[in-house]
């Protein structure tokens, strides 16, 4: 699997790409969906260490992903 985050990122662009689409936020019109990517980005960096490398990946980010952008 992915030992480091750096591999993953891939991963992660796919997950964050699937929700472009469905991005729409008019309380917060200067924020952009690119913005809103770094950001979760950032957070799945730092919360690396929770993910349980038994199971697979995308469906740990993409509950990363929803949790965030929620």
């Amino acid at each position: 699997m992915f030992s480091k985050f750096e591999d993953a990122i891939s991963v992660i662009d796919r997950e964050l790409a699937k929700r472009r689409p469905k991005w729409t936020l008019a309380a917060i019109a200067w924020m952009d969906f690119d913005d809103v990517a770094s950001e979760i980005v950032a957070h799945v960096y730092k919360k690396w260490s929770l993910w349980d490398q038994s199971q697979p990946l995308e469906p740990w980010v993409s509950r990363v992903c929803h949790n965030q952008i929620r």
